[in-house]
């Protein structure tokens, strides 16, 4: 890797708050962050609530913060002759702590961002496999309720069958039922129409006409000449 590759990967690399409810990105066009003497860094409001007076307590690593010199507020893109006058004077053996100081800043920031990278990967693994499992379970669930359908569908079709295979012979009992009733009926009323000519007969006996009185009508009519079809009438 050459060193443009290290300044492009190192421009790459954002700061970010680090409390983790806020974990936004930091920049000077938003305010001044708060850094702290343990390593950590804080937007401007998350720095106002946590450190804003001393004695304070860091809230990543819980270290004591007593001397105003503990946090600062600074310039995370200083002007290049900030950069180049702020070590000026100083001991070497200071401006070599100082360096080392503020690389270590930077590969905390990054095991910090690491570790919370890895820490969401972790917990959205956890989410999927719970959401696996309960959908998992709402399949099979949903899968038994089907086959319950089925068999339910299925014993209806039969009972369907049954019911249209003895429906013929119930139609035809059915059938003979009504003649056999309708022939008691015809049955019935002739035993009534009977019945009631026999009553008549008992209760208006027709008259007896006496022998003296009838008229032999066959003597008659031989006694009389015979007429012949002449023509037309």
């Amino acid at each position: 890797m050459t060193l443009d590759d290290e300044k492009n990967s190192v421009q790459r690399f954002v700061l970010k708050c680090n409390v983790s409810a806020c974990y936004q990105e930091l920049s000077n066009k938003i305010d001044q962050p708060w850094i702290t003497v343990c390593g950590h860094i804080f937007c401007a409001s998350c720095g106002l609530a946590e450190l804003g007076k001393l004695p304070a307590i860091c809230p990543i690593c819980c270290h004591q913060l007593t001397s105003p010199f503990d946090i600062i507020q600074s310039e995370l893109n200083p002007p290049s002759h900030f950069v180049e006058m702020v070590l000026m004077g100083l001991n070497p053996n200071d401006c070599l702590e100082a360096a080392r100081r503020g690389i270590s800043f930077w590969q905390s920031q990054s095991v910090l961002q690491l570790n919370s990278s890895e820490n969401n990967v972790q917990n959205t693994r956890s989410q999927i496999v719970e959401m696996q499992s309960h959908y998992e379970d709402k399949v099979a669930t949903m899968n038994r309720e089907i086959f319950t359908l089925r068999e339910e569908c299925q014993r209806l079709k039969e009972e369907n069958s049954k019911s249209q295979h003895h429906k013929t012979p119930v139609s035809a009992d059915r059938s003979n039922s009504n003649t056999q009733e309708q022939q008691k009926a015809v049955a019935a009323t002739k035993v009534s129409t009977n019945a009631t000519g026999t009553v008549k007969k008992q209760l208006y006996p027709r008259p007896s006409i006496p022998l003296q009185h009838i008229r032999p009508t066959s003597s008659r009519n031989d006694s009389l000449p015979q007429r012949q079809f002449l023509g037309k009438f």
